[in-house]
């Protein structure tokens, strides 16, 4: 498995960070639109002792991965002209309604489903790949890859991609998301 350092040429393995986004004209959106951002897909919680990213040592994963990623998304939506959080548990409590689950409706999502049934225009799906923790000899740091999309769920179409990588010593998995999070918005704000 290839390394992000390969990706990134030029980076020391301990601190990378890389930063895709991609985006429709209809972001920014023009007027109101009510967006909910929906809990990440993530891997389990547990420790291993691999990991194809960072250096060897005991790397750690939380339970909270998808819920920390998803509110670092969410936050920095706050600062986007136009754009309406709508309360996460809200969109939760909708769903147990009907008793659809968060992690599927971002698998395979009925688009005309949600918008009968949820309060939003648009909804986030987003996929952690590594929320890590790592220590080793040297002290410790942190490892997080996602990706995410924004969906209007009239039209189905793809409002924004983005995809995020770092690793940073002495970070932790949660500020390292906020930081990647803060810089997608932003890149998507220049375009």
């Amino acid at each position: 498995m290839s390394t992000i350092c390969s990706m990134i040429e030029g980076c020391s393995p301990l601190n990378q960070f890389k930063v895709d986004t991609n985006k429709s004209k209809e972001f920014p959106p023009s007027q109101e639109m009510k967006v909910g951002v929906l809990t990440f897909t993530a891997p389990a919680a547990g420790v291993s002792k691999d990991s194809p990213y960072g250096p060897e040592g005991a790397y750690t994963t939380p339970a909270n991965a998808g819920i920390s990623v998803a509110d670092a998304v969410s936050y920095e939506l706050m600062n986007v002209p136009n754009v309406i959080l709508i309360e996460h548990s809200q969109l939760e409590k909708r769903l147990n309604e009907h008793k659809l689950s968060l992690s599927g409706a971002a698998n395979n999502p009925d688009f005309i489903l949600l918008g009968q049934i949820l309060p939003v225009d648009a909804l986030i799906f987003g996929n952690v790949t590594i929320f890590q923790l790592w220590h080793d000899m040297a002290g410790h740091g942190g490892i997080v890859a996602y990706s995410a999309r924004l969906v209007n769920i009239y039209t189905a179409e793809v409002l924004f991609s983005i995809s995020c990588t770092a690793v940073k010593r002495k970070g932790m998995p949660e500020n390292i998301a906020k930081d990647l999070s803060r810089d997608a918005i932003k890149k998507l704000l220049e375009k």
